[in-house]
Order: C-alpha cells, then structure tokens, then sequence
C-alpha cells in the first residue's frame, strides 16, 4: 500500500501519499503525466495558431520540389556524424578511444529516445550516460564529455547569432555575443581550475553523493567521491582541445542549419540568410529552454514558424517548411534511432580491447572497468 497512515488527535486518520496529490499514482507515472499535460497544453496551443494556415501549408507541400530533400537528408546525416566526433572528441580526454561508428549509433539512438519519450533532452543524455558508461567511461569521463559538449554547443550557437547579426547588417549585437562567449570561457578555466585543487571540492562532492545515495535509497554506487576528484584533478586540455571541440560543434549546428534552409527552397520560400538563421537560432534555443519536452515539439516549431514569418516567409510556406523540416529531424532521424537502439539490445555486447595491449587494463581509481578501444557498430 503506497499510503501511509497519520493520527491526529481525535485518534482518526489522515491518508498522506508520496506523490503528492496523486493517490495512489507512483512517482515515475506523476512525471510522465506531467510531461504528457506539458506537450499536450503545448500542442493544443500551437495548433490554434497553425490549424487557420494548415491548408496552405498542405497546398505548398503539395507543390514541393522533393529534389531539395537530398541534400537537406545529406545535410542532416553530416550534422549527426559532426555531433557524433564532438562526443567521441570530448570522451578522449582522459584516455578513452571510441570508434567513429558506435558514436554516430549511440547519437542516433540518444535522439531517438529523445525526440520520443517524456523527459525530452534529459532522457537522451541519461541514455548516452548510460552507453558511455557500458563503454568503459568513468563517472568523471562522462560528467566532464557532457559538460564540454554543452559548453562547446552553446558557443557554437552564440557564434550563428553573431554571423546572423552581421548578415542583416546590425553589428550593435556583435559586443554582446562577444561578451556572452567570454563570459562563458572565463566560467570554464575557472571550473577546470578549481576541478585541479580536489581538496577545495571533497566537502561538497562527499555531500551530492551522500544526497544521490539517500534518494536512491540508501544503494551505495561503486563510485566513490575521492575517485571522482582524482580523475577529474588529473584530466587536462589543450587549446587544441577545444579548437577541435568548437569546429565539430560549429559544424553540427551549420550543417542542421543547412537542412533548414534546403527544406525551405523545397517549399518555394526563399527567406534571406539572416532571417533563416536567426529562425534556426531561435528555434534551438527555445529546444533548450524546454529539455522536458520530446524534441522541442511545440516550442520549436513556433519560433520556427513565427521568426520565419516575421522575416517576411508568407505564413503557409514557413508552416511547411517546418513541417517538412520536423520530418527529417526528428521524424526519420528518430526511426533510424530507434533501429539501431533495437539491434544494439538483440546483439551481445563484444568485449573491449585493452587500452594498453603491452601492460593490459589500465587501473581505474573510480572502480569501473578500464578505458579501451572500442570498435564500430
């Protein structure tokens, strides 16, 4: 019984239940309604705006010019391979060799679960944790190939802002972007250099593992806090580093920018550089204000479809270009997903080869297993 029982005074009792107004209802089953009410009061608001154009939109998809769906398809594929090297590069850090294919699988299959289940971004990360983690990675490995990809995008999209400033000839916006990248260089070299001096750090890294071992309900992980901080104090970087980080990025979001504006020239619209850019800027960054939600549905075609419009697309043709566009990524970019997720689950996991062949395993102070090489999918 998920209830609990509290006297009062008068002897009687009073039922409490843990997910707080849902009698009966589990934690996990409270989120996911949640999650659901989010998209569907989403939903239900984009297509009061849509519906009165949905006709036109139908009628420009029905004159589209399909030869632009191979290289929006060919665009699409290179911005996950781009996104794929940006993992692979963050994740050899600290030693760890992963081959180019199991990367672009395990970036197909992130989206996927992604763009189709509740908890949006944040389910994609965990799934990507989660294979990084059968890889070998260590806690540390993964904390910092997340937090540097993160960091990485961001600039990345700041830098698209800037160049779509300067394509409409308004170079007043150029200093802000500018400052918003330092500030965000300064926050990193102080993260990395604060991640060197563990001893500042054990306090209240012993105090988050405390915290995630008593939500887990007292399971005690394999990874101790002084293993995290040890590997972490002994990972470095190198302005080449993050050069190569940055140009993977920029080619993430260039070559999905790419697919956008060849969608665009399938429908016949034919919006200038800045207003489709400020369009793809706007509608990635309302995907991250809203990581709960699968895909961005809902926020993502709005800002598509309003900032497209307000750069003078005719309603209807910014409809269908986003439609079309929804199509590629997520909709096949998921199904492509979603079948080497299934394959990966039938097939047995091959074992890693040793990162050092002449002196086998190397030791790992967190307790997981070692580092290797692991092969393509």
């Amino acid at each position: 019984m998920d209830a609990s029982a509290d006297a009062d005074a008068g002897g009687r009792t009073e039922q409490t239940h843990p997910s707080g107004g849902f009698p009966g209802m589990p934690r996990p089953r409270r989120r996911t309604v949640l999650t659901a009410g989010a998209v569907v009061v989403v939903l239900g608001a984009e297509l009061v705006v849509v519906v009165p154009h949905a006709g036109r939109a139908a009628g420009e998809l029905s004159h589209a010019r399909f030869a632009w769906l191979l290289p929006a398809l060919a665009c699409e594929m290179v911005s996950m391979m781009m996104f794929a090297r940006l993992q692979r590069h963050a994740l050899g850090v600290d030693g760890l060799r992963v081959g180019l294919g199991s990367s672009v699988a395990m970036v197909f299959a992130g989206n996927a679960v992604g763009a189709t289940l509740p908890g949006g971004s944040l389910a994609a990360i965990t799934y990507r944790a989660y294979r990084m983690r059968s890889w070998g990675a260590s806690v540390s490995q993964i904390g910092f190939a997340h937090a540097a990809t993160g960091v990485l995008g961001t600039i990345a999209l700041v830098l698209l802002a800037g160049v779509a400033h300067l394509l409409a000839g308004d170079s007043s916006r150029i200093l802000p972007a500018a400052l918003r990248i330092a500030a965000l260089c300064a926050l990193t070299s102080g993260a990395l250099a604060l991640f060197r001096r563990p001893a500042v750090l054990r306090r209240p890294v012993h105090a988050l593992f405390r915290l995630v071992h008593r939500l887990r309900r007292g399971a005690v992980g394999r990874t101790s806090a002084d293993g995290v901080l040890t590997q972490l104090a002994a990972m470095r970087t190198s302005p080449r580093f993050w050069g190569y980080g940055l140009g993977f990025a920029l080619s993430n979001w260039g070559a999905d920018f790419a697919c956008l504006l060849a969608v665009c020239h399938a429908v016949g619209a034919r919006p200038t550089s800045s207003t489709a850019l400020f369009a793809y800027v706007a509608a990635m960054t309302a995907a991250s204000a809203m990581p709960l939600l699968p895909a961005g549905i809902g926020t993502v075609d709005a800002a598509l479809v309003l900032t497209l419009h307000h750069g003078g697309v005719p309603t209807g043709a910014a409809t269908a270009a986003d439609l079309l566009y929804r199509t590629i990524t997520p909709g096949l970019v998921a199904v492509a997903g979603w079948i080497l997720l299934i394959r990966q689950r039938r097939r047995p996991a091959r074992p890693e080869q040793p990162y050092d062949p002449g002196s086998g395993p190397r030791a790992d102070p967190a307790g997981s297993p070692a580092p290797g090489t692991i092969g393509t999918a």
